[in-house]
């Protein structure tokens, strides 16, 4: 694991943001830096990619889990469907299918009846249950990196020691998260890299 920790606005979540192009194109001021990513020992220029070209690696190669759910969530539509939508734009599946997936992404992320969950709206979820579903949505295409921007930010301290625990098993079955978080690399990164 790798995590980015310095003081508040030191640059951590602006560095996540920006290694998926997740920072508007008119906002951007960049004066210098590049962002290369190994993929099957293909070197990757992601700083250059067109929006369409990184659209195809956000969610299948590199996926984040972003501060706070309940700004990241769609309000107007359930659970489940903001889940099955991630799914359908980046993988070739039948209906049937993608809701199985959804379903048991919400059973592998530790929410308790995914069914109601898939059925819910994010207002109807406690601020771990809408963690938990960010968690499932970015894990929903089987990505290699997984970006935690202060995952537990907003949430009581039981409920952070969850959703790191979640995290830390995430780690063993091979996904490699990476997190802007002195919380989370105190828990177990290897390798800190400290923003002034």
């Amino acid at each position: 694991m790798l995590a980015l920790v310095g003081e508040s606005g030191s640059g951590k979540s602006i560095t996540s943001l920006s290694s998926m192009q997740l920072i508007p194109r008119m906002a951007q001021q960049i004066d210098s830096g590049e962002i290369w990513y190994n993929k099957d020992g293909e070197q990757i220029p992601l700083h250059s990619l067109s929006n369409k070209e990184m659209q195809s690696f956000r969610t299948k190669e590199i996926a984040m889990i972003f501060q706070e759910p309940m700004t990241a969530l769609n309000p107007s539509m359930t659970c489940g469907k903001q889940v099955y939508e991630a799914i359908n734009t980046h993988l070739s599946l039948n209906s049937e299918t993608i809701k199985k997936r959804c379903l048991k992404l919400f059973e592998s992320v530790e929410l308790p009846d995914p069914k109601r969950i898939y059925d819910s709206y994010p207002h109807q979820l406690s601020g771990g249950q809408k963690q938990r579903v960010m968690i499932a949505m970015a894990l929903s295409c089987n990505p290699k990196i997984l970006i935690a921007d202060e995952p537990t930010t907003a949430l009581d301290v039981t409920v952070q020691k969850e959703i790191l625990e979640l995290i830390k098993r995430l780690q063993k079955k091979k996904i490699w998260p990476a997190c802007s978080s002195a919380t989370i690399w105190s828990w177990f990164a290897k390798l800190p890299i400290i923003l002034p």
